[in-house]
């Protein structure tokens, strides 16, 4: 009788240390189970973070390239002259002036000295613009006012003598707010580094 129980106390010792070896055991794996999960939501939070942080800085930069706007007070003379050829070409549209903006990568411009024949005189004197290295008898000429006022013409071999009345006559400032609404900064300051003084 006593060896009985000597053997179930020795089965009942024994079942309470493989009890607590197991119970050990599922509690670590529990607890490295939970450690993982809480390092795999950090890391995604971290993406989550990055990813936000880089979205917000592609939209500041692309706004940013968005809002680039000429001014009439800080205009160069090759920007304004790109400037006045994109509106001539788009919103007077007649004979040399229709093409003159895209018609050619490279354009060269002449300053003359007087303004004869011309019914807007500008400042007395006149800019030509004509695609470089080609032919043809036609100028995209234009003056402009001390007030801004641009007037548009169209000058050939054959009425440079005549007195002539502007194809258009707009204001500066209106040919840069058109600019700026089309959103073509870019292309006129791309095309003002394609226009070329002539002597």
């Amino acid at each position: 009788m006593k060896q009985i129980k000597w053997v179930l106390l020795t089965i009942v010792v024994l079942c309470l240390f493989i009890c607590s070896y197991f119970a050990g055991k599922v509690f670590k794996q529990s607890s490295i189970q939970t450690e993982q999960v809480s390092s795999k939501k950090i890391a995604k939070n971290k993406d989550r973070v990055s990813e936000s942080s880089s979205q917000t800085k592609s939209v500041t930069s692309s706004s940013s390239k968005s809002e680039e706007k000429l001014d009439y007070e800080t205009i160069t003379p090759m920007q304004t002259a790109a400037a006045i050829a994109y509106y001539g070409q788009h919103k007077v549209g007649k004979t040399i002036w229709k093409d003159i903006f895209d018609g050619a990568d490279n354009l060269d411009i002449y300053q003359n000295d007087n303004a004869d024949g011309l019914n807007v005189k500008g400042r007395g004197n006149s800019w030509m613009l004509h695609p470089s290295q080609e032919g043809g008898s036609h100028m995209a000429t234009y003056t402009v006012g001390a007030d801004g006022e641009v007037a548009f013409y169209d000058i050939s071999a054959v009425n440079k003598d005549d007195d002539k009345d502007p194809y258009a006559t707009v204001n500066l400032r209106d040919i840069i707010n058109y600019v700026n609404d089309q959103g073509a900064v870019d292309q006129i300051k791309d095309k003002a580094q394609h226009i070329h003084l002539q002597q």
